[in-house]
């Protein structure tokens, strides 16, 4: 909740709700959600129940009178003391003189004192008013730091997770692609059984035969007959 105080020019002479042009009565309030400037008249209006309407006492608006201290206008929400109302069915003056009944006679040259009381009152509501105005920005506006530190925090969060994810593929990408490597190279090795078996074969003809087709015993023979020959060519 934003406590915005700008208004146009022409609105911050006029009272908004009857039209008063008297700058220097207009009080600044928040009615109904919204950011007001209203003459005393109006504002004592808005808000029965926080005053005594007669002698224009404001309550204790944390603890109003007891109920059996007050007693309750018969057309509107307006609470008087017990010794202001003259009866059991109590009209307030608003509601019992409706069309010529003023809190506040801003036409009088000079402030009277019921006029007087009327403004005290008026300014002891909005002050009240703006004081819980600034409670409920203050409430806000912490609310809105807690709320802006959760989603900082799950934005880190979900940054994790994604690199997270992101390394786990690459991870996975590099053992598919040793695989592949491997199977392409199993691939290229002669893997035809027949072909294996004649290899294996000549491998063993050859380390039987010898490197030049002769058989290990025949070479064997063959220089001892040579050493025989030169023996007997020596004697």
């Amino acid at each position: 909740m934003a406590m915005k105080r700008d208004f146009p020019e022409s609105e911050k002479r006029l009272c908004g709700g009857c039209g008063s042009s008297e700058r220097w009565l207009l009080h600044y309030i928040r009615l109904r959600g919204t950011f007001q400037r209203l003459c005393t008249n109006c504002l004592l209006k808005n808000h029965p129940g926080l005053f005594c309407p007669v002698c224009l006492d404001v309550f204790d608006f944390d603890h109003p009178p007891p109920p059996r201290d007050r007693v309750m206008c018969v057309k509107c929400p307006s609470i008087a003391h017990n010794a202001c109302a003259n009866c059991a069915s109590f009209e307030c003056p608003p509601c019992s003189q409706s069309s010529t009944f003023s809190f506040f006679n801003a036409a009088a040259q000079l402030l009277g004192r019921e006029s007087a009381k009327a403004f005290v009152a008026a300014a002891k509501i909005a002050a009240n008013s703006m004081k819980k105005a600034a409670a409920a920005a203050r409430s806000d506006a912490e609310r809105r730091v807690k709320e802006a530190v959760s989603a900082k925090k799950r934005a880190r969060e979900a940054l994790e997770v994604l690199a997270f994810l992101v390394s786990k593929e690459k991870v996975e990408k590099g053992e598919m692609n040793s695989g592949r490597v491997e199977q392409q190279k199993a691939k290229s090795e002669p893997t035809n059984p027949a072909a294996m078996q004649v290899l294996a074969s000549l491998a063993t003809s050859m380390a039987a035969e010898g490197t030049n087709g002769v058989r290990p015993n025949q070479l064997q023979s063959n220089d001892m007959e040579e050493g025989g020959d030169r023996v007997k060519e020596g004697a």
